[in-house]
């Protein structure tokens, strides 16, 4: 069963579109996430000042919510 289900054609516009319909859940998760965890999201704002001044704020909510699910298991205790 498992031969046949791999065997069958997929073209890489399926592909892409399934990876985007993961992708949704996967984003919505983590902006929630973001919006709750604002600590992290300062953490990141703050290491990201002095490159990047003008959108830190932003790419510090995009980084968290693309992270979560490293967050969720600790990683800032790793990062000491």
């Amino acid at each position: 069963m498992l031969r046949r289900v791999l065997s069958r054609r997929v073209s890489v516009e399926a592909m892409i579109e399934f990876a985007m319909w993961l992708a949704i859940p996967y984003l919505l998760i983590g902006f929630g996430w973001a919006f709750f965890d604002a600590e992290q999201v300062q953490l990141f704002e703050t290491a990201l000042q002095t490159r990047l001044p003008a959108g830190s704020e932003i790419l510090a909510y995009v980084q968290t919510a693309v992270m979560w699910p490293h967050l969720i298991f600790g990683a800032d205790i790793c990062a000491a």
